[in-house]
């Protein structure tokens, strides 16, 4: 069934207010014409929306440290890549701008909330109880990222005084509505109500393809990664532990078919599209969107001027000197040559929803997993050395090395040890894959020392996912940008984010400060 006025008007009315004149003929279309949700089917059919179309991966990977600038190719960009990459708000009209991310997030939490609303309207009956779970996981996951976008870093001391986002619970029904925003610490209270209430109600029998629907695995996998974010380690551990189990290797990502494949250009998007195949165990939920990840994190010169090159590569990421003494990873990252000098993983399909296959036009689209047991088991390692599990940590962040590694050398507590201490920490000019953390909570030498080797895995996994940008913010990572010349020589530049840096919350839209809603900054 086509998305409901519900959805439209919560768009049109509280994202754009009044400034759009192309929304008049729908804002004079009272709530009362909406279309009527009142069976299993329809509830159902109205959930499949109730997901993001449009991701947070670009803005927040290009936010990052896994980017520096190539001053050799730099035609190869837009004002929308240089405002991201320079941390300014972003002006320029784009499928993947904040400001649609925005209107994408609320627009599925306004799909969730109509789906609870009719739950409830039909009396909450038994057989809807898987539904109203996806539906509540579903507003908490949009709010999780919304509050983690467009916010500052969550702190236990200082989250009750510092702005969140308006948290919707309510499908709107009124013309021009006003909202304000909430305390962070207010939103991370609701977001964890709502996962669980929602989570003991998920049923993975109710769709024929759970992987694009909050399954079980799935949301506990959420619910592992949000508790780590909310500091909250005991419970980031339990829900990471309900993921994996005690045996967790056979969950992990099998590479054999993947490798099956041609690797280099040609073969590339053909791995992207199996690596996010959902018949593979370790994907765990997939998103879809109008996107062209596809293109900058792919076999194109797009994104060329700012991207992940040889030279970070080579000093901080996949080709770094590291802990486990080997770079060997099963799939290789694949380099192109000079001047673009990207280093790429085949980790985000090019995909075309054609509009015209006969003329080639169409929109841009790929498909990310959002969540996998791959990273929930560095969640598990993570939590595990915040309580002090450090066994328990050295077998997760080992069993990690040995599904994605040929060769490597076994982690121990004094391997751990002996890189750090022979390892400086990053300069913009000197550049190592060990950062000063700056985290809002106490961290022990020795708690440090692990946490860097699993902060440096979890870059490594994460890369072209747009998930550093969470690490950074969380541990106050700070990064200073640098223009690289000739592709080996970094020359650092004024623009610099420290841990307490304003710029870590992307802007909210202008037409809801225009509305009256407070700004991350003036």
């Amino acid at each position: 069934m086509k998305l409901s006025n519900y959805i439209k008007l919560f768009a049109a009315s509280t994202l754009v207010v009044s400034a759009m004149s192309s929304c008049n003929d729908f804002l004079s279309t009272l709530p009362d014409s909406r279309a009527e949700v009142d069976s299993y089917e329809d509830i159902r059919s109205l959930l499949i929306s109730a997901y993001p179309d449009q991701g947070y991966g670009l803005i927040t990977e290009l936010s990052t440290d896994n980017v520096v600038h190539n001053t050799e190719a730099a035609a190869y960009t837009t004002r929308f890549y240089d405002q991201l990459y320079a941390w300014e708000d972003v002006t320029e009209s784009a499928n993947e701008s904040p400001r649609r991310v925005w209107e994408s997030v609320y627009s599925a939490i306004q799909t969730a909330n109509a789906a609870l609303e009719a739950i409830e309207k039909l009396g909450d009956r038994a057989d809807l109880k898987p539904l109203k779970g996806e539906a509540l996981l579903c507003r908490a996951y949009g709010h999780y990222l919304l509050a983690n976008l467009f916010a500052e870093p969550y702190n236990v001391a200082t989250a009750s005084s510092k702005l969140g986002v308006p948290y919707m619970t309510k499908p709107e029904t009124t013309l021009n509505p006003k909202y304000t925003r909430e305390t962070l610490a207010s939103n991370y209270e609701r977001i964890a109500a709502d996962i669980e209430e929602g989570l003991p109600l998920l049923n993975d029998q109710t769709y024929s393809v759970p992987k694009y629907h909050f399954n079980k695995k799935a949301a506990n996998a959420f619910a592992a990664r949000f508790y780590l974010f909310y500091q909250k380690w005991d419970k980031a551990y339990s829900y990471a532990q309900a993921v994996l189990g005690s045996a967790p290797a056979n969950q992990l990502r099998d590479y054999a078919q993947l490798l099956a494949l041609p690797s280099g250009q040609g073969g590339f998007n053909n791995r992207a599209i199996e690596w996010v195949d959902h018949s593979n165990a370790n994907n765990l939920m997939l998103l879809t969107d109008m996107s062209s990840q596809g293109r900058y994190f792919g076999f194109f010169t797009v994104g060329s001027r700012y991207t992940h090159s040889s030279f970070v590569a080579d000093r901080e990421t996949v080709a770094a000197a590291n802990a486990w003494g080997s770079t060997a990873m099963k799939v290789m990252p694949e380099r192109l040559t000079d001047p673009y000098r990207k280093v790429i993983l085949p980790k985000n399909p090019f995909q075309i929803e054609y509009t015209d296959r006969v003329a080639g036009t169409g929109y841009l689209r790929t498909t990310y997993a959002d969540f996998t047991t791959d990273e929930t088991l560095l969640v598990r390692a993570e939590a595990s050395i915040m309580l002090g599990k450090y066994a328990e940590a050295l077998a997760d962040m080992n069993l990690y090395l040995r599904n994605t590694y040929s060769t490597y050398n076994e982690l121990t507590a004094e391997s751990i040890k002996t890189w750090n201490e022979s390892t400086a920490y990053h300069t913009p000019t000197v550049p190592t894959p060990r950062k000063r953390l700056n985290a809002s909570w106490t961290i022990s030498s020795e708690q440090e020392n692990y946490l860097q080797v699993l902060l440096h895995m979890r870059r490594i996994e994460t890369i072209q996912t747009g998930l550093r940008w969470f690490d950074i913010k969380r541990y106050g990572i700070e990064v200073a940008r640098v223009d690289v010349v000739g592709g080996t020589t970094a020359v650092e530049t004024a623009n610099k984010l420290t841990k307490d840096d304003k710029r870590l919350a992307f802007q909210i839209p202008e037409e809801s400060i225009a509305a009256g809603m407070t700004p991350n900054r003036q």
